[in-house]
């Protein structure tokens, strides 16, 4: 694995002065009156042969972060997963409403949304563990990068010049669906990677609006299916069998559900959904 230059921005808050005081034991009263969340949640699924242990911490995260290279499993015969220049959440160049139906003034942070972030485990019946996954139980936000690889699922709807709309499937660059290493999307039955007939390479997709699609000028919703997992045998992530599952294979896989339909006319650009604003000073990386 490899990352280099990661920056992330942080909100520091100030030390609350300690304060003293005498412990009592309550009342029941007193207890009837108070109501709480633990911080850590724990969870334990069996499933087939696999058992899920989920550790899922009650917060929110609100970030963005810039990270000049990923790389996660490399072999010699390519990497699983290589982003260069990633980013989450963006800059807003100008003041109005965002994808998620806020509003900002120019210049502000639109942050990258992340709730109730999680480690989840699958071990076999011998108690091996065989994977893992973290992500966030809500999440919703922009991803920015130069994707050059790319193992997992991609969720973009793909909408031809009828009004038809389709979910496109990740391809090599031979316009295969693939969702391992893939470098190509469009539909695998028409594409032409090419004459970008059906078909784009991922780079062209130069920031993924992280969410559930909310209809034509509704903004996106909060999705609960953004995960990265490792494992070293197929893993059925979620509840086998059932919808929202998700089967991932040996190596590194990276779930990205988006918010965003794409006319499929617009796979023939160079650049198909412009990079937003991550930087404030200009490096001459495009990333301003």
């Amino acid at each position: 694995m490899r990352i280099r230059e990661s920056v992330i921005g942080l909100l520091l808050i100030a030390p609350v002065p300690a304060v003293h005081a005498e412990m009592e034991p309550m009342s029941d009263q007193e207890m009837g009156d108070v109501t709480g969340q633990s911080m850590l949640a724990l969870d334990v699924t069996e499933s087939g042969e696999m058992d899920f242990t989920r550790y899922t911490m009650g917060l929110e995260a609100d970030f963005q972060m810039n990270m000049e290279e990923l790389a996660v499993g490399e072999t010699t015969n390519g990497t699983d997963i290589a982003v260069n220049n990633l980013s989450f959440g963006h800059i807003a160049r100008q003041s109005g409403q965002q994808f998620d139906g806020s509003n900002y003034d120019a210049g502000d942070i639109v942050p990258f949304i992340g709730r109730d972030p999680y480690l989840e485990l699958a071990d076999d019946k011998n108690g091996n563990v065989v994977g893992f996954r973290v992500g966030f139980t809500e999440s919703r936000g922009t991803l920015s990068g130069n994707i050059g690889s790319l193992t997992g699922r991609l969720g973009l709807e793909l909408e031809d010049s009828s009004g038809n709309v389709q979910q496109g499937q990740l391809l090599d660059g031979s316009g295969n669906a693939t969702s391992q290493r893939a470098t190509h999307y469009g539909l695998a039955d028409s594409a032409n990677c090419d004459t970008g007939t059906d078909c784009a390479a991922l780079s062209a997709f130069e920031t993924l609006e992280i969410g559930e699609y909310g209809g034509d000028g509704n903004p996106a919703d909060f999705t609960n299916d953004f995960f990265i997992s490792f494992q070293n045998q197929a893993v059925e992530w979620g509840t086998p069998g059932a919808d929202g599952s998700v089967q991932a294979d040996a190596g590194v896989f990276m779930n990205i559900p988006t918010a965003m339909r794409v006319e499929l006319q617009e796979l023939t650009k160079d650049v198909v959904s412009p990079r937003k604003r991550t930087e404030y000073i200009e490096r001459d990386l495009g990333l301003f």
